[in-house]
Order: structure tokens, then sequence, then C-alpha cells
């Protein structure tokens, strides 16, 4: 099919696009078309069919491909504490400030969302990072860590906390022996770890309406680039709707808040990309 777009394979596009939102529930249609495209080709050469229409025939024959195609579709790279210099940045200017707001206001209660967790690498290292900003205090608060995915193979392997040594790499040895159990397989998460993150399937954007509220922090890294305007700028609402006052967004390194949040974020650090939900921009 080659990456040469005609009016006639987009019309197509659209089409294979619509059935899979309507079979199988997946909504791709607001993703950015180049990158589908590429995506899509190469799904197409693995279930030997040539064409988009071919393609809709095949899913007609083989439900259980609208599945393998979305988990193929989104993008499932990850690995811990994938950028660095953001972890570091959320420890120095975020958990000081929310712990100390915690405690003014007599909560014990600390709520983070991973957005598109993959395989559990980002929330785990959430956990992690709590759990050594902490120390001896972390049995004083009640922690709840929501990690959602489009791909439900990706939640049970994230569940498992299983990984081979290739998914760990760059850890360092005490961090390793903190929080890891090594054993023939590879390495788990301790379950003193693993039980603070909460799995399940959410579609980021699929609704309006955010699955939690009242959340602390939320991280969404690395996907609002896969998406049109239209579409960042709805995620980007609901996610907003999401936190609480004061409540901070991490957004990936090469992403940056769309138009419709000027004023309501202010950014604490722009090469991390952190902002923080101050509610002076509600009434805007």
């Amino acid at each position: 099919m080659g990456n040469t777009v005609t009016e006639s394979n987009a019309i197509a596009l659209d089409l294979l696009l619509e059935k899979i939102y309507l079979g199988g529930r997946h909504d791709f249609r607001e993703y950015k078309h180049g990158t589908l495209i590429r995506r899509l080709e190469r799904r197409l050469q693995s279930t030997a069919v040539k064409t988009y229409l071919d393609y809709m025939r095949f899913l007609d024959t083989h439900p259980e491909e609208y599945q393998r195609l979305s988990d193929y579709l989104t993008i499932q790279v990850s690995r811990f504490f994938r950028s660095t210099y953001a972890f570091q940045q959320v420890a120095r200017l975020v958990l000081p400030e929310l712990v100390s707001v915690k405690r003014d206001q007599r909560q014990r209660s600390l709520s983070f969302w991973s957005t598109a967790c993959a395989r559990g690498e980002e929330p785990y290292s959430v956990a992690i990072l709590l759990a050594q900003f902490l120390g001896q205090r972390l049995s004083d608060f009640n922690i709840s860590i929501y990690a959602t995915d489009i791909s439900r193979y990706a939640l049970q392997e994230a569940q498992a906390g299983l990984y081979q040594p290739k998914g760990i790499e760059g850890l360092s040895p005490i961090i390793l022996d903190s929080y890891f159990t090594r054993h023939s397989e590879g390495y788990t998460v301790n379950s003193d770890i693993r039980q603070m993150v909460n799995f399940s399937y959410f579609d980021l954007v699929s609704t309006t309406a955010p699955p939690f509220t009242s959340l602390d922090c939320v991280f969404c890294c690395n996907i609002l680039i896969y998406l049109q305007k239209q579409l960042q700028e709805r995620a980007l609402e609901m996610l907003y709707n999401s936190l609480a006052t004061p409540g901070y967004l991490i957004l990936g390194e090469v992403e940056t808040p769309t138009s419709n949040m000027n004023g309501k974020l202010e950014c604490l650090d722009a090469k991390a990309k952190i902002y923080k939900k101050n509610g002076r921009g509600d009434n805007v």
C-alpha cells in the first residue's frame, strides 16, 4: 500500500476505523493518521491481506483480531523511571508540597493515576518513588495508584509484576535489592509495592468523564503526541477535571498542554513537563 494516501484509501481508512470502533469498541478515529497507517500496513501484511477493505472482511470472519489490532496500534514501549529527570523533579517539586498540604489539612490519602500504564513500569516507578521519599512515613498515608491501559494483555502482564532482566535494565542495585525479588524467571516487584497499584482497563479517548476524581497527581506521558488536536484538547480537559486542587499533571517530554488549558495550569518545570492545577483558571 505504501505511504501515499490517495483519496480512496483515505475513505477506506475512515471506514475501517469506524468499523473498529463499532465492532471492537476501540476508538482510533481521532488518532493521527500517519502513525495509524504505518502500523496498519504491518498488521495487514501479517494477516496476508492487501487493502483496508480486505482487512474489514477479515475482521468479519476473525473477530478476535479486533483486540490483537488494538494491542498492536497502541504503543506499549516503556521502562522503569522512563524519564529520570521528570521523576527527580516530581520528588523535588511535587511530593514535598503535596505531603505538606495533606498534613496541614490532616488528610492521609495520596492518589495518583498512570493513564497509559503499559506493562506496569510507570505506576510501579511511582510506587517506588513514594516509598523512597516517604521512608518510614509510608505507613502514615493511604496510597492509591490507579493504573489504566487500553491493552488487556498488557494489564495482565502488569498485574503479575514479573520482568525479564532486559526489562529492569538501568535500575540501580539498591532499587533492585529493595523493591524486587529475583528468581529463575526474572524479577518480581515486591508485594508491598504491588499492593499500592490498582490496575484496570480504560480507553483514555473513549469518554469525557474521568474514571477517577480528586486525584493528587496524573501521569499522561507520550500519549498526546499520537492524537489529533481536537482529541488532545478533550483528553486534557478530562485529565484536568480528574485532578484535585491543587493537583499535578505530568506530560511526556515532547508534549505541551493545548490552548484550552491556558490559565488553568501553572508550569512548574518546562523540561520535566510538570504542571499544577491551582483552580484560578476555572472561571476563565
